[in-house]
């Protein structure tokens, strides 16, 4: 990512595949470019389980929060990319009793 003005945010190159988007690839999201998808196809031929890896990575995250709010835990700090991928920390703990509040 490059920006030309240093006090603008930099811009998002999509013609260059990024991990976080495509591992949104893999778990079905809405925020990953051709290049992403194409990143993801060529790890699906190296390793054809990623897809299945990634989705059971996803489905550990949210046991493991709900198991916390169950145990009263009402403060999360998650650090990633900032994409909206499905099924995060935060909407998982918003579902959960308690409903923790969400800082950005």
């Amino acid at each position: 990512m490059t920006s030309p003005d240093p006090g603008r945010p930099p811009e998002i190159d999509t013609s260059r595949p990024h991990p976080a988007r495509v591992y949104d690839y893999f778990l079905d999201g809405k925020d990953h470019y051709p290049a992403d998808r194409k990143a993801g196809e060529q790890v699906l031929e190296a390793v054809p389980t990623a897809k299945a890896m990634a989705r059971a990575n996803r489905a550990f995250l949210q046991r493991a929060v709900r198991f916390l709010t169950q145990a009263g835990i009402r403060q999360f700090l998650d650090i990633g990319t900032g994409l909206p991928t499905r099924g995060s920390v935060h909407q998982t703990a918003h579902r959960s009793p308690g409903c923790p509040r969400r800082l950005r």
